[in-house]
């Protein structure tokens, strides 16, 4: 059966899961649980009187992570990391996991910085840190 708009069936593939996120912050690897990044830059509109062309004026973007649960070895010390300390910005890469193991996509932000966390332990040397929030500039894939 042909489609309404003229287009081609897509085929279905395996959908990229928050799940299965691992993050390199610099150079300390880690698992992340329910990650969510929200980037955006705010666009203004400006009219000048009695006339009818409109000028756009976009700012600079900006973005937030926020982790549920982020897990990594204590071997790593991750707070050692630039981007815990707010005069140390870093860089953090993401490499979101696909439901059927294909290859997903990597995300990096730069310019990052750890806005607040709410719980920090070590177990088994194991590093747990929940509720994880870091502002950063610049999202690139």
């Amino acid at each position: 059966m042909a489609d309404l708009f003229q287009r081609e069936n897509p085929t279905a593939q395996a959908p990229i899961t928050a799940d299965r996120c691992k993050i390199n912050w610099g150079g300390a690897f880690a698992a992340a649980m329910q990650v969510s990044i929200s980037y955006q830059q705010q666009v203004q509109r400006r009219r000048t009187i009695g006339n009818q062309v409109a000028a756009l004026w976009a700012t600079f973007p900006v973005g937030q992570i926020t982790i549920a649960r982020l897990l990594t070895s204590a071997e790593y010390d991750i707070f050692s990391k630039a981007g815990w300390d707010a005069c140390k910005p870093g860089q953090i890469s993401f490499q979101l996991g696909e439901c059927g193991g294909g290859g997903g996509s990597t995300l990096t932000a730069d310019s990052c910085i750890v806005s607040s966390y709410q719980l920090s332990a070590e177990a088994e040397g194991l590093t747990v840190v929940d509720n994880v929030v870091i502002d950063f500039l610049t999202l690139s894939a």
